[in-house]
């Protein structure tokens, strides 16, 4: 039998450079008012709020763990996420 590198090549390495933001919690997604919301196309770094999570009048900070550029938000805002929803896409870092 012959070996998998064999049939196939040598492995190739890709790096993703696409993360997303995912909601902390359950609740009502908001959006940080416009003059404080990191638009699409902005730098954002580890820690930065993005928006709020409305959990019953309680907002929960909606904060990057990645560092790269805003490329969109993925939630409507004003409707009901999940814990582990996915709310915004960034990319590089």
């Amino acid at each position: 039998m012959q070996d998998l590198d064999e049939v196939v090549g040598t492995s190739e390495t890709v790096a993703i450079n696409e993360r997303v933001v995912v909601a902390p919690s359950p609740g009502r997604f908001r959006p940080l008012p416009p003059e404080t919301f990191t638009t699409e196309g902005e730098w954002v770094e580890p820690g930065g709020v993005l928006a709020q999570i409305d959990l019953n009048g309680a907002m929960i900070p909606v904060a990057s763990p990645h560092r790269g550029w805003v490329m969109g938000m993925l939630a409507v805002p004003g409707q009901p996420v999940r814990e582990g929803e996915a709310l915004f896409w960034i990319w590089g870092g």
